[in-house]
């Protein structure tokens, strides 16, 4: 179980240190393309402008160089707008809005150009002799590399999407990996109770038959009896197993009564020792007909008590059982002077396989805690634990079935 844990934890870690370096990649990788790609984008209007400057220098004819320019547009791909001093628009290119380039009005085209020139992506064209400005040509990125800037984010989502569904996979199959371990725990438990049982039935009979034929037939009978609570105890077990592998039919009863009847079978087997247990039960409820399995909750209130017991040690104390109830739920504490659970231990002692005790499986609180919350669709958690002073464990359940 705990090598299951630790391999389960590295697939964790290897899967989430993955996914960052995923991530990192693809910004990394995104970042210097958008670079790559800007500095691209500004070659050609620094081409654009050092042709129209020549061509200013060589004094070519206005029509001609009109030509020219207009055919250099016509290759751009990015939006372009080139203005005279008074910032008139001479000539432009892929322009974006609803309108055609050449439906597009003068004055939209001068809050664009505006636009472009607060943003300062814009060249000035000067007079090779005189240096002064003869026009401007302002630019912006092109719908790709705008699009382009939001791959970083679209990219983080996919794999942040990507660790999310991975991680939840593996807690749904950690959580069938559990399911199918108590299903098959469960109907393996009560094959292997079934045969015993039935022998013994059986032997019960032959002892009936022989009884009177015993000298002493009080003994005999005594010793029948004992064997028949025996019996009893080991069929309940059975069924109690029969059911973790199965559906439940969860119905009205008097949890009081299965209080009761749990409270008397311990009665009748706390060891007689140096060290006096006491069980205290405290009512404090108004209904006691809820919704439950009385012989599953019966299950869990065995364990819980008997954890309690065990860790009164050689001790003697109490054990409280108190019931009360708010609104449409129902609370059962088990409260006890024990030793105390330690902190670090208090979110594990619910774990399938997790025990501080020498001997066992450490099946008997995650049972109950599968009895309250998956059969019952309840809760049970620690209320508060101290060294030396006690634990106190609380189960929360519905008065009616959901």
């Amino acid at each position: 179980m705990k090598n299951s844990n630790k391999n389960l934890t590295f697939i964790k870690s290897y899967f989430i240190i993955g996914s960052i370096i995923i991530i990192l990649s693809f910004v990394i990788y995104s970042n210097n393309l958008l670079r790559q790609v800007r500095k691209e984008l500004e070659v050609f209007p620094k081409i654009y402008a050092q042709f129209a400057e020549v061509s200013t220098k060589d004094n070519i004819e206005s029509e001609l160089l009109e030509i020219i320019l207009t055919e250099v547009i016509q290759k751009i791909n990015f939006p372009i707008i080139v203005t005279d001093v008074q910032n008139n628009p001479k000539y432009w290119k892929n322009i974006e809005s609803k309108l055609s380039d050449q439906e597009i009005s003068s004055e939209k085209l001068k809050e664009i150009a505006f636009d472009m020139e607060k943003n300062e992506t814009y060249i000035l064209l000067r007079e090779p002799h005189t240096g002064e400005v003869i026009s401007k040509i302002l630019y912006s990125s092109s719908h790709t590399i705008k699009r382009l800037k939001f791959l970083p984010y679209f990219e983080f989502f996919i794999v942040i999407l990507f660790i999310a569904v991975g991680i939840s996979g593996l807690f749904i199959m950690k959580k069938q990996e559990k399911e199918s371990i108590w299903v098959a725990l469960a109907k393996e438990t009560a094959h292997q109770f079934g045969t015993p049982i039935t022998s013994m039935l059986g032997w019960l009979e032959v002892l009936k038959s022989k009884a009177t034929e015993c000298k002493d037939i009080q003994q005999m009978e005594d010793i029948i009896q004992n064997m028949k609570k025996d019996v009893h105890h080991l069929e309940k077990i059975a069924s109690r197993f029969g059911k973790v592998g199965s559906d439940i039919q969860i119905k009205e009863a008097n949890i009081e009564v299965t209080i009761h009847e749990t409270l008397d079978y311990f009665r009748e087997r706390i060891p007689s020792s140096s060290k006096r247990v006491n069980l205290n039960f405290i009512n404090r409820a108004e209904d006691k007909v809820i919704c439950f399995d009385p012989d599953l909750i019966k299950w869990a209130l065995e364990n819980l008590i008997k954890n309690a017991i065990d860790a009164m040690k050689d001790k003697s104390g109490n054990i409280f059982i108190i019931i009360y109830d708010k609104g449409d739920k129902f609370y059962i504490q088990i409260k006890d002077e024990g030793c105390g659970i330690p902190k670090k231990a208090q979110k594990q002692i619910f774990d399938t396989g997790y025990t501080t005790k020498n001997r066992g499986w450490g099946l008997g609180l995650a049972l109950t805690k599968r009895i309250i919350e998956d059969f019952h669709n309840g809760k049970i958690y620690i209320v508060q634990s101290e060294p030396d002073e006690g634990t106190t464990i609380e189960i929360m359940l519905s008065k009616k079935n959901k």
